[in-house]
């Protein structure tokens, strides 16, 4: 049986714009008519579940503005009336960052879509996707990662073929606490919009100073940090 599709390591420059959901409507007629819509995956929806340790290392060197971070997920795209079949495809990624360069391998394997739709992130079948496939990662998922919260949003892509970016704009953000770890926890709304752009070089396109007249800030921002900030919190 063949192993995993397996993308190999990308080191890019990752920016963000943050604004407030509020302004998804001039954010978008902006980008409309600057840049090209993304010819394969123009919208959709993102699901993610976030692995980290019992000690939450992942969320802490968020938290605490580490320039070394890393993320453990599983990803899989669409809402869950367009998953069909027993199975579904789904990239496990391993995200290192250093400052605003990434190092991302990805790969992609099959999971039961019974998992995806229906079954708590306490599932042993969660880290079991990881140890299956550790060795095609190239590096391990140690046996202390596990689940902690799945966050879904709605997403949107563009090109920009002035400056080779790729452009995604992000709204919706909805996070899902494992329920036997934070028992406390409710689920998390965001009205936040981010708007990110990746490339080799880091620097801003030159559409983006409307971004900034009109209020987003050029800053860090973390879906998996926001929302884990309001878990450990009891916030919703």
């Amino acid at each position: 049986m063949p192993g995993p599709a397996l993308q190999k390591p990308d080191l890019v420059n990752e920016r963000k714009f943050v604004g407030d959901a509020r302004d998804l409507p001039f954010v978008l007629a902006l980008l409309d008519a600057r840049l090209l819509p993304d010819r394969y995956h123009e919208t959709g929806r993102i699901n993610s579940v976030y692995f980290d340790t019992p000690g939450l290392r992942a969320w802490r060197e968020k938290d605490d503005g580490d320039n070394l971070k890393c993320k453990v997920r599983a990803r899989w795209y669409g809402r869950p009336e367009d998953l069909a079949g027993p199975e579904t495809p789904v990239f496990l990624e391993l995200k290192h960052r250093i400052g605003s360069a990434r190092n991302k391998v990805r790969a992609e394997v099959r999971a039961p879509t019974d998992l995806l739709l229906r079954a708590p992130l306490a599932d042993p079948r969660w880290p079991a996707l990881f140890a299956a496939h550790a060795e095609a990662l190239g590096e391990p998922v140690w046996p202390e990662w596990a689940p902690v919260c799945r966050i879904e949003y709605d997403r949107v892509r563009y090109n920009d073929l002035e400056n080779g970016s790729r452009v995604s704009v992000d709204w919706n953000v909805e996070g899902f606490p494992n329920e036997e770890r934070f028992p406390w926890a409710a689920p998390v709304a965001l009205d936040a919009l981010v708007c990110e752009f990746k490339n080799r070089g880091g620097a801003p396109p030159r559409w983006s100073e409307a971004l900034q007249g009109a209020g987003l800030r050029l800053r860090s921002f973390s879906k998996y940090g926001e929302c884990m900030l309001r878990i450990t919190n009891g916030i919703p």
